[in-house]
């Protein structure tokens, strides 16, 4: 993180407010997945949980939902979202390569390449057995993440603006695909409101579909099926890069 500017995730609401769009629809697709490849039990936990807008959404949804991420910050705006819930929501704190879940649940989700923030072999794998052991008979882990293709990933930026309430904000996201060898992918966010400019750059490991795929196995996963981020099945060695898995032991 660079040390002249502000981080994104420092301020919750703006992290909310620029990852909002689009949250309802991928809401209802998660219990479309579920539905259509779960087992039935409407439990559902998210690991690296953020603002709790997901959620919030299968909590309307007739989830019970449980959450966990290490920023104390995120944690506390998704408490506030949360409260009104009772004991159907319930948030920790907890790393992802670590943090055991409580219970068992039909749908655990990551979305967003979050899963991508662990940088190691060792951490990766630690998460999926994490998961793969939280899982009900019949339940589904729902990855989404995005994928390389070595030799033919390209630099790309991203930007559109964010509305929330009386709050306005433009978000610019650049990726820099890893150099060979490395495993790493520069991901650079610069945030405008108002006045402010807020920077935020770090590294995503990165995965093939061969190598993604792989790792799962070894987690005592298998992929159950693939769409597309355009809620379109797809197929995990395919053209597109932009997936989510849904697997089950």
């Amino acid at each position: 993180m660079s040390g002249r500017l502000p981080s994104i995730y420092a301020d919750p609401a703006l992290y909310d407010l620029i990852h909002a769009d689009g949250t309802d629809d991928e809401v209802w697709f998660l219990d479309t997945i579920a539905k259509d490849h779960g087992c039935g039990i409407k439990t559902a936990l998210e690991p690296a949980c953020g603002t709790g807008r997901y959620l919030a959404g299968l909590l309307r949804r007739g989830y019970t939902v449980e959450g966990y991420d290490a920023a104390g910050g995120m944690l506390d705006f998704a408490r506030k979202r949360l409260k009104g819930w009772g004991k159907r929501a319930r948030v920790f704190r907890g790393e992802m390569s670590t943090y055991r879940p409580k219970g068992r649940y039909g749908l655990i989700l990551n979305l967003l390449s979050t899963f991508r923030h662990l940088m190691t072999d060792k951490e990766a794998l630690a998460h999926l057995k994490l998961m793969a052991g939280a899982l009900e008979p019949g339940g589904i882990f729902v990855l989404g993440l995005d994928l390389s293709i070595y030799g033919e990933d390209v630099p790309d930026e991203e930007v559109w603006d964010c509305r929330q309430g009386g709050r306005r904000a433009k978000h610019v996201v650049m990726s820099i695909p890893p150099e060979p060898g490395t495993r790493r992918e520069k991901i650079i966010n610069f945030v405008t409101e108002k006045k402010r400019l807020l920077e935020s750059s770090y590294d995503l490991r990165s995965y093939s579909a061969a190598e993604i795929e792989e790792l799962i196995g070894r987690a005592g996963l298998r992929v159950e099926a693939v769409y597309g981020y355009d809620g379109k099945p797809a197929v995990l060695h395919g053209p597109e890069r932009a997936l989510w898995l849904v697997l089950k032991k």
